[in-house]
């Protein structure tokens, strides 16, 4: 008998040693920092929330269930620090429903494990050791003992408690990051779990009246967006497409820094470098996705509005109302259509596209698309562009057409078959995350080449506005030492956040390239004011070749109301204090007093406000006179 609860205590002991780890590791890796009270508050709390089976079932099946415990909270603060490294951000109970997405990035998430990670299973190791030897000890009955319920649920209720205790002291401001080296990540869920609720709750989803301010509210917004739609027509390319078709092309994983790029004395993007010189390039654009990625890509340039606070905009926002680019030029007589060459269900996309506006989706399995030439995760790029190119050729014999096209074929994580691989790398590019990039950046470059070619032999080109953009960074902060080594990159946040923006009107020749800082929320407003479209619109972002003051705000991959600018770079707190934030010269590179960046901090924040009371009102049935205030 002493024997077996000297066991039971070794059990527990080393299932709050594991906690113990795990938590350390995680807050040390997600914030960099950690306190200690809260670390040995929540792994205590966790210990005694896996030892509760041990007093109210048999014994062998109290062990199997203990263990089965403290798997999942192990799994799950490993799973936050994976999603952590690519996100910038920690899981959340809305990314539950993306579990089926899981075997479609599994290679992708693979490249996110680290040697070291070996470290958050030590214990889970020592447990199932401890486990196979409790089973095979003769004479010993695991099986009997008294049961007691009530020490069991004092011992469940006890260990909430100690993770409550942590998340009491979060603040609806902090970053994740922040909840985590704070709080833990058990506790930063619980505290994000109890928000989501309330935000799910009859008293805050009922669509409740509008209160007088909130009116006033609205009326001001009307007169923002206004105010800024009236710039357009101080363009120099005002209408210069109206009428025309439209194709945009966000692309996987394209950073700006390939482009003009060099290596071995061959160009990584020959065909997009050969537009640049015929077209508008804008070379200070910087991503604005959030936790949807590609489809916060999609939905920012779309919809000149900032992502979801939580899940991906085409989760959250499915079911709201818009006044989208497709929907815009949908009353002006298009046929809209989206291209994406993976499964339609892949971040919701099937259900999405349809209340975004777009006619077609064109997906993997679609009769005029079939499955030609998979490459990766779906569609080659190749394939797809030659099958959307016959398309838009039948669709402009009829009225003019928008088509929005997600390639795919340089999704992360980048590893081509060598058939398709043409750039010639020095040998200490081989086999590396740089070199796997290089090629797969070249394999899209050559499909758009020849999808442009397409058009012009079917006699698109000269009747067609064209985009192109990259939806996101390929390579990670992981990847910047590589980098520095082999291209003699300088890989900061800066440039990790920097994406392409390449636009050609009908018939241009000459380029014109613009170093005013933008985002993927000028994309909207740009086309609109370049395609002529004289209706009230609303939009955050400004048309790119009239904008006079540089700047783009982050609510997500960075501490949130972080914002770049033409003279000041604002990094925001995690505690989301103004004051404790950093402001620096973009000439000097020296720090200055914070408040030379409180002008366009309050923007950012504002254009954030007013994204969020858009959706949370579903205010575009009032701004489209679909319901009245």
């Amino acid at each position: 008998m002493e024997r077996r609860r000297l066991l039971y205590i070794l059990w527990g002991l080393v299932i709050f040693a594991g906690m113990a780890s795990v938590n350390f590791f995680s807050m040390t890796e997600i914030f960099g920092k950690v306190n200690y009270i809260n670390l040995v508050l929540s792994s205590f709390g966790l210990s005694l929330i896996c030892i509760c089976p041990l007093m109210v079932t048999g014994k062998k099946r109290g062990l199997i269930f203990s263990l089965c415990l403290y798997i999942i909270f192990n799994v799950l603060i490993y799973s936050d620090v994976v999603y952590e490294r690519y996100y910038d951000g920690i899981l959340s109970i809305e990314m539950i429903s993306q579990v089926t997405q899981v075997n479609a990035i599994a290679d992708s998430i693979f490249t996110l494990i680290k040697p070291r990670d070996g470290f958050y299973f030590v214990g889970l190791v020592v447990l199932l050791i401890a486990l196979i030897y409790m089973f095979l000890q003769r004479g010993e009955d695991y099986a009997s003992g008294k049961k007691n319920t009530t020490f069991s649920s004092l011992s469940l209720l006890a260990g909430i408690a100690l993770l409550l205790v942590p998340a009491w002291q979060i603040k609806a401001d902090f970053s994740d990051q922040l909840k985590v080296g704070m709080a833990g990540a058990v506790s930063a869920h619980l505290y994000d779990t109890y928000e989501y609720l309330m935000e799910k709750s009859p008293v805050f989803a009922e669509q409740r009246s509008l209160t007088s301010e909130e009116k006033k509210k609205i009326e001001d917004m009307k007169r923002y967006f206004q105010a800024r739609q009236a710039e357009h027509k101080n363009s120099p390319f005002y209408g210069v497409a109206k009428g025309k078709n439209l194709i945009m092309i966000q692309a996987e994983s394209f950073n700006n820094f390939v482009v003009g790029l060099k290596v071995n004395g061959q160009e990584v993007t020959p065909n997009l470098n050969k537009l640049i010189k015929e077209s508008l390039y804008f070379n200070h654009i910087y991503l604005q996705i959030g936790r949807g990625n590609t489809s916060d890509a999609e939905f920012v340039a779309n919809n000149s509005l900032y992502p979801s606070r939580k899940d991906g905009a085409y989760r959250t926002y499915v079911d709201k109302t818009f006044y989208s680019l497709p929907i815009v030029l949908k009353e002006e007589g298009y046929i809209t259509s989206a291209a994406h060459g993976n499964s339609p269900e892949f971040w919701n996309r099937k259900n999405a596209y349809k209340s975004q506006g777009y006619d077609v989706f064109y997906y993997k399995g679609h009769p005029s698309i079939g499955s030609p030439d998979i490459l990766g995760m779906g569609i080659s790029d190749k394939a797809m562009f030659h099958k959307m190119a016959e398309i838009y050729k039948k669709q402009s014999e009829k009225q003019p057409f928008y088509g929005f096209i997600v390639t795919l074929s340089s999704h992360r994580p980048f590893q081509l078959p060598a058939r398709v691989q043409k750039l010639s790398l020095p040998k200490e590019f081989q086999n590396t995350m740089t070199g796997n990039y290089l090629q797969s950046v070249h394999y899209t470059d050559e499909a758009l080449g020849e999808f442009i070619q397409d058009l012009k032999e079917k006699g698109l080109w000269d009747n067609t506005l064209l985009v192109f953009y990259g939806d996101h960074y390929g390579p990670l902060p992981d990847n910047a030492g590589e980098l520095k080594k082999l291209l003699g990159i300088t890989f900061d946040k800066k440039t990790m956040f920097n994406i392409p923006l390449v636009i050609h009107y009908p018939k241009q020749t000459k380029p014109v390239e613009y170093d005013v800082i933008g985002s993927q929320m000028d994309i909207f407003p740009t086309i609109s004011s370049l395609m002529g479209i004289d209706k009230p619109l609303y939009q955050l972002g400004f048309d790119l070749t009239t904008k006079k003051e540089g700047y783009v705000g982050f609510r997500h991959e960075i501490v949130p109301y972080t914002f770049f600018s033409d003279s000041y770079d604002y990094l925001a707190s995690d505690d989301g204090e103004f004051s404790h934030g950093t402001c620096t010269d973009v000439k000097t590179g020296k720090k200055v007093d914070v408040e030379k960046c409180r002008r366009n901090y309050e923007r950012v924040k504002y254009e954030i406000d007013i994204s969020d009371f858009i959706f949370d009102h579903n205010l575009f049935d009032i701004l489209l006179k679909k319901r009245s205030l």
